[in-house]
């Protein structure tokens, strides 16, 4: 046995070396060649502005704008300047993000200018609320990443009637499980709220508002699924401006009617040297709803956006053309996606949950209130750090997706990289500016709350020294989703959370007892360790096989609403 162990010792440290010396020069070579790259974007993105304003000289200002900001052709997205196809995928995704971004900080506005305490109650619901209904989300999420991955594979594979048929099976699937999970959530939401809010002094009110809230929210929720799904629908196929421009109506809805539904008829707001009294909607006077409010016109505003993105489906309006008949289940293609779609719904979910146990150690910090609010204050600043990621990182999943579907390996490639580099420096800006402006940032949602607005800060200061990091892992989790190796997506989402970000942040906030410092220095070094063990998945090289069978081909006539441009435009 001795000699049995000396054996496996040895050839254990021969092995580590070896690999140890592998290891070190392909890292010194990867290191030299980011550098490099990243010394090259650097250069580029200096001559980028000049070459823009010698563009809009020459070709006109709406003339160049156009052309630079219309969805791509089919060829393009496969042959077009990277980067320039990745801003024409992405920018109507972070345009949607951001009008999104508006009117659920429209909520956190106007809720917090409800009366004395209960404008802290408000917000602090409204954000908890959310955390819930994300879990929830992730079931469809799930699914929709399984069929942007399928849909975005086939069309690059010109197969386009398959893509069809996997969005007819997906429209099967949220119908099914939106209305199982609506039920199921309205009627759990009262023991839940009791659960996640603890048993502090201001457990009774936020559980009281945060029921409101969710019970509505929960009504709406086919809305809310069917939407989702024509989105990932449209962004496997490439078309990502007609989601932005539904978006964009709807989310001016919701602006509009929010504050009637939330203060009433006949209320009078003072926002500093104005007065404001809230109108009736069509003649009829709307009573006083608070928080049901808010939720209510976000449930209207989807109604819409849900209907009307029906409508344009059915008709073949948008390229991609769903037939009724194509409702009707396909187990083989539901297989398909579940095996896709429940790794991813699974990640989802996990990090969902590890995002309610979040709240539940906010609920047992000192000065609970105090620190909700300016949680869910400052969550919903940095929505606008995801209107960028959510753009390009769904844009690189596109393209990595279509590349794939054509057996294009070297494009896909280059997209991942060049994506990476891009999302770092853009996400570099954004933590300067939320760490900059901190202060401001969070007075401007919450003023005369000078709890709130201090420990607000201190999360948006600490938490924006990670921000960077966490755009490498959101690309890479995204390319992975575009590839549909879900599995390892999943595993990189709940290590994030599970393996670093709670135990970082139980350990900080609640062992070390540095409070709420300690649960946003938690959160923050989180993100920069979940970055590496990503980067680590990423060049292992996985996500390069495609889940599609079928060989590319010239496949039928590209539909003609879809422009097809092949040649390399320069932004």
């Amino acid at each position: 046995m001795f000699y049995l162990f000396q054996e496996v010792t040895f050839h254990t440290k021969l092995f580590y070396k070896t690999v140890s010396c592998e290891t070190n020069i392909t890292m010194s070579r990867s290191l030299s060649g980011i550098l490099k790259w990243l010394i090259d974007i650097l250069i580029e993105a200096f001559k980028k502005p000049f070459k823009i304003v010698r563009g809009m000289k020459e070709e006109g200002t709406y003339s160049y704008l156009k052309e630079r900001m219309e969805k791509p052709g089919k060829d393009e997205i496969l042959e077009g300047n990277i980067l320039v196809v990745m801003f024409k995928l992405g920018w109507p995704i972070m345009l949607a993000t951001f009008l999104r971004t508006l009117y659920n900080l429209a909520d956190t506005f106007w809720l917090g200018r409800l009366p004395g305490e209960l404008a802290e109650f408000a917000v602090a619901a409204s954000s908890q609320a959310w955390s819930v209904v994300f879990v929830i989300m992730s079931v469809e999420i799930g699914f929709g990443v399984a069929a942007l991955a399928l849909i975005s594979q086939y069309t690059g594979s010109r197969d386009y009637e398959k893509a069809s048929e996997y969005a007819g099976q997906l429209y099967f699937i949220v119908i099914l499980f939106s209305a199982i999970l609506g039920a199921i959530g309205y009627f759990a939401t009262p023991h839940l709220m009791e659960l996640l809010v603890g048993t502090g002094p201001d457990a009774p009110y936020l559980a009281y508002y945060g029921t409101q809230y969710l019970q509505i929210t929960f009504m709406g929720m086919p809305f809310m699924f069917l939407f989702f799904a024509f989105m990932f629908i449209m962004r496997g196929w490439g078309d990502n401006v007609t989601p932005m421009k539904i978006v964009a109506v709807t989310s001016i809805i919701n602006i509009l009617i929010d504050p009637i539904l939330i203060f009433g008829s006949g209320y009078e707001l003072v926002l500093g040297p104005l007065e404001i009294t809230m109108p009736t909607i069509f003649g009829y006077s709307i009573p006083m709803l608070g928080v049901r409010g808010a939720a209510l016109a976000s449930v209207l505003s989807r109604g819409v956006a849900a209907f009307y993105s029906i409508y344009l489906m059915f008709t073949g309006k948008v390229g991609i053309e769903v037939d009724f008949s194509q409702l009707i289940p396909d187990f083989k293609k539901i297989k398909k996606i579940f095996t896709v779609g429940i790794p991813a719904s699974f990640g989802r979910l996990g990090s969902s949950t590890g995002f309610l146990l979040l709240w539940a150690i906010v609920y047992r910090l000192p000065d609970t209130g105090t620190v909700a609010a300016a949680y869910g204050a400052g969550n919903k600043i940095l929505n606008i750090m995801h209107l960028v990621m959510g753009g390009m990182t769904m844009a690189i999943a596109t393209m990595v997706g279509q590349s794939l579907g054509a057996d294009m390996i070297k494009r896909a490639e280059n997209t991942a990289k060049k994506g990476m580099i891009t999302l770092a420096i853009l996400t570099a800006i954004i933590a300067a500016v939320l760490f900059v402006g901190s202060n401001t940032l969070i007075r401007i949602l919450v003023p005369g709350q000078e709890g709130v607005i201090e420990s607000g800060a201190h999360f948006l200061m600490i938490y924006s020294l990670s921000i960077p990091f966490f755009g490498i892992f959101r690309a890479i989790s995204q390319i992975l989703g575009g590839s549909g190796h879900t599995v390892q997506q999943m595993g990189l989402d709940l290590a994030r959370i599970w393996a670093f970000r709670l135990v970082l942040v139980y350990i900080f906030a609640l062992v070390i007892g540095l409070h709420d410092i300690g649960f946003w220095m938690g959160m923050s070094v989180s993100n920069i360790v979940a970055s590496g063990a990503a980067f680590v998945v990423y060049s292992k090289g996985w996500w390069k096989e495609k889940i599609i069978d079928e060989e590319p081909s010239p496949g039928p006539t590209i539909p003609k609403d879809d422009k097809s441009e092949s040649e390399d435009v320069e932004a």
